[in-house]
Order: structure tokens, then C-alpha cells, then sequence
């Protein structure tokens, strides 16, 4: 398969939660979704991406009709840290600290989820394990109950299939509240600004003697006179914001190179 071949198979995968760079290079995690895609698809087990396994993938399903796979994929990557750190930490559950709840998945808070957890969820989990979970549901995390929830493991095609059937669609409906010009952007920068929605919630406003939403809300404005060029400045000033927090900053950066080259390639 030569390299351009495998790109294609990359991108392919990413349609059904891959978590792939498509940089057409053979690797552990290029094998890992091939052999995670064969099971889903039926298909004898292996690693060999096949034209039964090419013919299934291209049957499937984008992730999202608003958003493209890449940039979905680029959201799911950045909540849970890229397969790796899901395999080792995310997919137990964790208390991300602060006001957050129990997070399972790909960043669904336990918290905020008290009256959707029994559709998204309860079918897709054993029973023993949402029944562990409940008592989380609506109420505020800690590391003790974390630990608690350690022998728990939540399998990455489980998180994949709940955040993009809830998790996304809801985001993608904040962010368009937040940002009614989002159905005009190219689809990267859309996927750029549901990613921002994801990490930092659809709050424009600070609250009295804060501006911790100023760039949010410059964004906003940038939109509605039509200078999207300007973005990306106002998502690399949001780095003030995390001055300890490497993984913020960074995050930052790469919506910023995402939102130029969605203005670069318009659908």
C-alpha cells in the first residue's frame, strides 16, 4: 500500500473514531484502529485493511453533518489526550478538579448530565458499572471518588459512539448560540470554535471585575464584521489565561494554525 493509499485508509478510520494523523505512515496506532474497525465491521480479526474493510469504512457515516472528520477528530483528541492517554488515564473514570463532576468518556461530565446519563449511557454499559456511576450524577467530583471508580474502565468505541450521538451535536448547538455566523465558516474554523465551546464552555460573559471572556466575546465580534482573518490572534491571547498550564496553551495554538487553514481551504 503506498503511502498516499494509506492516507486514505487513515482518513477512513477517523470516521469511525481512529484518533489517526493521516500522515500515511504505518504505526501501532494505525494498527490498532484497523484491527479495533475490523471487529466493529464484522470481519475476520487482523490487521490488514483490506477492500472488505476499505468498502465498510467507506459506507459509514461522517461523525458529524456540520463538522469534517479531521476536525472532529481533532476535538476528540485534544479532550482525551489522543488514544494513548485514553488507554493509560482517561478511560477510568477521573475528577478533572474544580467545579467539574466525574468525567467518563470523552470529557461528559457526570455533573451536568443527570437527565440524559440513562439514553447516552445505561444501554451501553454494564449494568454494574452505571449502577457505580449514578450516584455521581449531579453532584460536584473529587479524587476520592475517583479512586473509587477505578476498577471501572469505559472501552474507546463505548466513548467514541456516546460523544458523537450527544456530545458533540450538543456542543456544536452551544456553539452555534454563541456564534450564529457558525453555519457560514469553513468547516475546519467550525470545528475550531465548537473545539474552544468544548474546553471552555458558551459563556460570553465574565462575571463583574473579570475578563477572562474577553477574546470569546472579540471572536464574536471579529465574526460579525467579517474579519475572520483575525481569529487566531484572539486565540493566542487566550494563553494569558493559563500561564502554568502548558496543555491549555498549546491547545490554543493548534485551533489557531486550524482556524488559517480552514480559511486556506474552504469546503
Amino acid at each position: 500500500m503506498s503511502r498516499d493509499e494509506l492516507r486514505r485508509v487513515q482518513a477512513l478510520l477517523n470516521k469511525v473514531g481512529g484518533l489517526l494523523e493521516t500522515d500515511g505512515l504505518t504505526g501501532r496506532n494505525t494498527r490498532r484502529a484497523i484491527r479495533e474497525a475490523r471487529a466493529l465491521a464484522g470481519l475476520p480479526a487482523g490487521e490488514l485493511a483490506d477492500d472488505a474493510l476499505i468498502d465498510w469504512l467507506e459506507a459509514q457515516p461522517d461523525p458529524s453533518p456540520e463538522l469534517p472528520t479531521d476536525g472532529v477528530t481533532f476535538i476528540a483528541s485534544e479532550e482525551v489526550g489522543g488514544r494513548d492517554f485514553y488507554e493509560r488515564h482517561a478511560a477510568r473514570p477521573i475528577w478533572p478538579g474544580g467545579a467539574s463532576g466525574i468525567t467518563i468518556g470523552v470529557g461528559y461530565d457526570l455533573r451536568f448530565s443527570a437527565d440524559i446519563f440513562e439514553a447516552d449511557w445505561a444501554p451501553r454499559l454494564p449494568a454494574a458499572t452505571a449502577r457505580a456511576l449514578r450516584p455521581w450524577l449531579g453532584e460536584h467530583g473529587s479524587k476520592a471518588g475517583a479512586d473509587r471508580l477505578k476498577s471501572i474502565r469505559i472501552p474507546w468505541t463505548t466513548a467514541w459512539q456516546v460523544f458523537i450521538g450527544r456530545s458533540l451535536p450538543q456542543f456544536v448547538g452551544h456553539t452555534a448560540r454563541a456564534y450564529p455566523m457558525l453555519a457560514d465558516l469553513p468547516g475546519m474554523c467550525r470545528a475550531v470554535l465548537v473545539s474552544l465551546v468544548f474546553n471552555r464552555g458558551p459563556g460570553l460573559e465574565d462575571m463583574p471585575g473579570s475578563d477572562r471572556r474577553a477574546e470569546m466575546r472579540a471572536i464574536r465580534d471579529l465574526l460579525r464584521a467579517g474579519k475572520a482573518d483575525q481569529v487566531p490572534d484572539q486565540l493566542l491571547s487566550m494563553r494569558r489565561l493559563w500561564p502554568l498550564a502548558r496543555g491549555l496553551r498549546v491547545r490554543r495554538e493548534r485551533e489557531a494554525a486550524l482556524w488559517a487553514e480552514g480559511l486556506s481551504r474552504p469546503d
